[in-house]
């Protein structure tokens, strides 16, 4: 029986489990989705207004599921508006499957048809642009190319180390037609692509480190963004509260561990906590997981931070470049985070563990106290202008355990990865592959989507959030009671922290009214100008079963206060 490439590519992502688009129709991809249209049970179609928005959101949909948040759309704008995304999964590891076009019109790209991407003369290379930016890329130029594409992708996306992966189409394959058992090579059910364990820690490796831990003085682990991947969070837990180890987390592993936990550390490097950076130089044991140690969170791979001539390193992570990729390590892994933890954690538990890890809680317990963990002065700011800790404070106060926050780039997200003491595993979503300005309001949208029950907050700057103001009107068509709180100091902050005051330039502007702008689209919109109207102000968007947007007037402190 014929069948549709758009028939074939639902069904697919049926199979797959893959249940939301996210994108702009254009070029090819109208007749490609047309499909769709009798599949609204199955698949929700989310129509973002901006490319690079609609990216942020397939990004959110593959931090929070695991499977490959789709983006669709033309390819000229997918490979560049959209690239502001791509960018950000293919550099922090999520899932993504993108399906866009060459928009070679009328087999005519020799010649430069409009908006033509196959890369001939006249047109733009869209195929080494993806390629640039994604695992996977390859370009159908038939049916059974396409389906075969759409199923590789997934599984590239989704194996080992994720990312995103892209299929670009021949403009005729969106209305091309197939029998699906007729195809050469032979078409089979996704879920035999997909059959693949993930890499594990070996027997001799586990008991090497478990002898490791025991004998370590002052061991310490340091979390990245692959134990949300692994949604490794019990083990964590298990492992430290076993043998009273501390836990630091690089920016994006940040809420990998919940802050509030006796043996969290909070974020290390240079906007982290100092008592995770006093533990993390300290320590004789260095067990990091999920994490690369990227410059951003080792202080530009200080050598006196971590020191492997003194510390002995242990790296876990599912993609072997990157253990060992920024510092020599005692022993590298090659393993699926919650597989390798579990295994340890079996280890430990059938030898006599004879550590004091009461002694260990109460000697932490001791140095946060003595270095202000999570108590520093300035939270507790009265000053007018607001000054951004105090802001952190108040939302730290409102917010409970089940609620999301969703961070941005700039220096909001620093105050806030600073500051901001999780309540619970998995409340920050952080971005830092890319971290480009703007995050958050769009990506705000698909996490309020696959969430409908639970609270999101999505923190921005003034510059975030003027460039994605179609979230608002977004959230506005999708019913979606999202809370946004702007730190508005009408400036480019984190890029004008390296300006000298009298020479800055293209970083300032006059101060964006968004409370006006929420309530022009038909939001909520409340303005906040001193300390002690910061909480009513969340109480209020908390209650109101809309979109509402908190315009804080803040002072333009420099971000590099918080180094430590």
């Amino acid at each position: 029986m014929l069948k549709t490439t758009g028939a074939l590519l639902a069904d697919i992502l049926e199979e797959a489990g893959i249940d939301h688009i996210f994108g702009l129709p254009g070029g090819a991809t109208p007749i490609l989705l047309d499909a769709l249209a009798d599949r609204k049970n199955t698949i929700k179609t989310v129509l973002a207004r901006h490319e690079g928005g609609a990216a942020c959101m397939a990004d959110m949909y593959g931090r929070l599921t695991g499977k490959p948040g789709v983006l669709v759309g033309q390819g000229l704008w997918i490979g560049t508006s959209g690239a502001y995304g791509i960018v950000e999964s293919y550099l922090s590891g999520v899932p993504m499957l993108i399906i866009t076009d060459l928009s070679d019109y009328a087999g005519l790209p020799q010649f430069a048809p409009y908006q033509d991407a196959s890369g001939d003369y006249g047109s733009v290379d869209l195929p080494n642009i993806m390629k640039s930016m994604t695992k996977y890329t390859t370009v159908a130029t038939n049916a059974a190319q396409f389906i075969h594409g759409v199923k590789l992708a997934i599984k590239h996306a989704t194996t080992g180390r994720p990312g995103p992966a892209c299929v670009l189409l021949n403009f005729e394959v969106s209305a091309a037609t197939i029998d699906p058992d007729a195809a050469n090579p032979r078409l089979y059910h996704i879920s035999g692509h997909l059959s693949t364990s993930p890499a594990c820690i070996s027997p001799r490796d586990v008991e090497n480190i478990a002898d490791m831990l025991l004998d370590a003085k002052a061991p310490v682990m340091i979390l990245g963004r692959g134990i949300h991947d692994g949604r490794a969070y019990t083990e964590v837990q298990e492992l430290a509260e076993l043998v009273g180890i501390p836990v630091a987390t690089s920016y994006m592993g940040k809420s990998a561990i919940a802050e509030t936990h006796d043996l969290a550390l909070g974020t290390m490097g240079a906007i982290g906590q100092k008592t995770a950076n006093e533990i993390i130089s300290k320590a004789d044991l260095v067990l990091a997981v999920g994490t690369c140690l990227s410059p951003e969170n080792t202080k530009m791979l200080s050598p006196d931070f971590i020191r492997p001539d003194k510390q002995k390193i242990i790296q876990i992570d599912i993609e072997p470049r990157n253990t060992g990729w920024t510092y020599p390590i005692e022993l590298g892994i090659t393993s699926d985070a919650k597989l390798a933890l579990r295994m340890i954690i079996e280890a430990l538990r059938s030898r006599s563990i004879t550590i004091d890890v009461k002694q260990r809680i109460a000697d932490l317990k001791k140095t946060k106290s003595q270095m202000q963990f999570f108590r520093e002065d300035a939270l507790f700011s009265d000053e007018t202008p607001i000054r951004p800790e105090r802001v952190v404070r108040d939302v730290n106060e409102m917010i409970d355990a089940d609620d999301l926050i969703v961070l941005d780039g700039g220096n909001n997200r620093m105050w806030f990865a600073h500051h901001f003491q999780s309540k619970r595993c998995g409340q920050i979503i952080a971005p830092g592959g890319a971290a480009g300005v703007g995050y958050a309001p769009p990506a705000s949208i698909a996490a309020k989507i696959l969430n409908p029950g639970r609270r999101v907050i999505g923190i921005s700057g003034d510059g975030g959030m003027m460039m994605h103001l179609y979230s608002l009107e977004m959230a506005k068509q999708y019913e979606l009671a999202i809370t946004y709180v702007i730190m508005n100091n009408a400036c480019l902050g984190n890029v004008m922290d390296y300006q000298a005051p009298e020479r800055r330039i293209m970083t300032q502007y006059p101060q964006p009214d968004f409370t006006e702008i929420a309530r022009g689209i038909g939001c909520k919109g409340i303005k906040v100008e001193k300390p002690d109207e910061i909480k009513p102000a969340l109480k209020e968007a908390f209650e109101n079963n809309a979109a509402t947007v908190i315009d804080i007037t803040v002072q333009d402190c420099p971000h590099f206060i918080l180094m430590s």
